[in-house]
């Protein structure tokens, strides 16, 4: 059995892949590379700037970019993009790494989302965050070696479950 060597947290918005990564990371003495913000310093702009001006197919370029590039480092764990798996060339480089989807029901992932952020100008929120996990619900589970529910239990049991999984892979 091979220890995975990096761990890539994929999920919807608001399932607490950021919080999930720093406390595994911690946990395990490894560094945690958030890789929404290693666009910024890789390629000049940040990603409004990125998205605003040159559409989201280039920030998914883009996040392809940093993607090839984390899987050649080792004792990491990333926090992803939730739209990491809308790209095809994302979901081959993640098929072969341990990929952890931490899944959030849309209920809790609404009610995460409209205390820590502003809510994009859509009519039924709710239904907009149904139709994503629509669209991503099976492509997470295609490309995951590992999932949990970030609806309960703590952070700490959490950790202990990925660590768990790794060591059974």
């Amino acid at each position: 059995m091979n220890q995975p060597k990096r761990i890539f947290i994929i999920g919807h918005i608001g399932a607490g892949k950021g919080v999930l990564a720093q406390a595994l990371a911690k946990k395990l003495g490894w560094q945690f590379i958030d890789a929404d913000f290693a666009l910024a310093p890789t390629i000049g702009r940040n990603l409004d700037e990125i998205i605003g001006t040159q559409g989201k197919a280039v920030f998914h370029h883009c996040l392809s970019e940093i993607l090839s590039w984390q899987i050649t480092k080792e004792n990491i764990v990333v926090t992803t993009d939730d739209s990491i798996v809308c790209h095809e060339k994302n979901r081959q480089l993640l098929s072969s790494e341990f990929a952890v989807y931490l899944k959030v029901s849309t209920s809790v992932q609404l009610e995460r989302i409209s205390s820590n952020r502003p809510l994009l100008p859509v009519a039924d929120y709710k239904a907009f965050l149904e139709k994503i996990h629509d669209e991503r619900d099976a492509l997470y589970n295609q490309i995951s070696s590992f999932s949990i529910s970030s609806d309960s239990g703590s952070i700490e049991e959490h950790v202990l479950s990925v660590i768990n999984a790794m060591g059974n892979r």
